[in-house]
């Protein structure tokens, strides 16, 4: 779900007609319903009841109209006060996993007048990079404990364990040790947090470290590998049944999505409105 849909699907609301709604936004008539169609598959139910070349809302419809039409609306009042400010720079490092599926909204949305520089990391570098003031804001998913740093907290974010096959029943963590495991390297945010939450006695058995999730994901897909991977990183996969999760007992891994920035940073109003918007793409992005 991206906010281009549903910006798209309040103007089709606004204007049943999907051929005078596409003129309207300037698109052509299969891309307006290519979207609405992507939309409602994400959300995996019909939103419009279809006859001929008009649209009516159903009840799902109305509904997630009446649910998303207050988020829009601060939205729209978040870029319009970070439109008039002047041009700025910033510097942005973020976790690859944050970097690679969850900044889509903000990137879209990103008004012209913030020059991005923008780079992919882990988590321990990143708050290197913080730390040693050569980035302005770090988007990170691990643990974060240093006095110098200011966090804000993003979301909950939860670390799920997946396979390439249905493996039917719930497991106690000790009982998947003998399985092949693929892990993020030394550094990564989602290792780290999964690592610590091991009962002291569970050794893994860890084929490969690597520092790609995507490599990560094909690995599993194709071989008899377990991976522990972030729920938003493989929605897809698991909707589409290319990968599976291994339902554990007594079990759960959390942590924070948050952004950090270093303490002796002076935040003025453009700098907390750039977070406030950062932080609301992600949630969108997310949900």
């Amino acid at each position: 779900m991206t906010l281009k849909q549903i910006r798209y699907f309040q103007a089709l609301c606004h204007n049943l007609n999907l051929r005078s709604c596409a003129k309207e936004l300037n698109i052509t008539q299969s891309a307006l319903s290519l979207a609405i169609s992507e939309l409602e598959k994400s959300l995996n139910t019909l939103l419009f009841d279809r006859n001929a070349k008009f649209f009516s809302l159903n009840e799902k419809g109305r509904l997630f109209l009446k649910q998303v039409e207050p988020l829009m609306l601060e939205l729209e009042r978040i870029e319009k006060s970070m439109q008039n400010d002047q041009s700025y720079e910033l510097n942005l490092k973020v976790s690859q996993n944050v970097g690679t599926y969850l900044l889509g909204s903000f990137l879209d949305q990103k008004t012209e007048n913030i020059k991005l520089i923008l780079s992919l990391d882990n988590t321990k570098n990143i708050i290197k990079a913080v730390l040693d003031k050569e980035v302005d804001i770090g988007l990170i998913e691990g643990i974060c404990k240093d006095k110098d740093i200011k966090k804000i907290k993003i979301c909950d974010d939860e670390l799920i364990v997946v396979s390439n096959k249905d493996l039917k029943k719930a497991f106690f963590i000790d009982e998947l040790s003998s399985f092949k495991w693929l892990t993020r390297e030394h550094g990564s945010g989602a290792k780290e947090v999964f690592m610590s939450a091991l009962p002291k006695d569970v050794r893994l058995n860890i084929a490969y470290e690597l520092n790609s999730t995507a490599m990560i994901k094909e690995l599993v897909k194709h071989g008899d590998f377990l991976a522990v991977l972030p729920q938003f990183s493989v929605k897809e996969e698991l909707e589409n049944k290319k990968l599976f999760q291994v339902r554990l007992k007594n079990f759960k891994i959390s942590r924070e999505l948050c952004l950090i920035y270093h303490k002796s940073k002076k935040p003025n109003e453009k700098f907390s409105k750039l977070c406030e918007f950062l932080k609301f793409c992600i949630q969108k992005d997310l949900a």
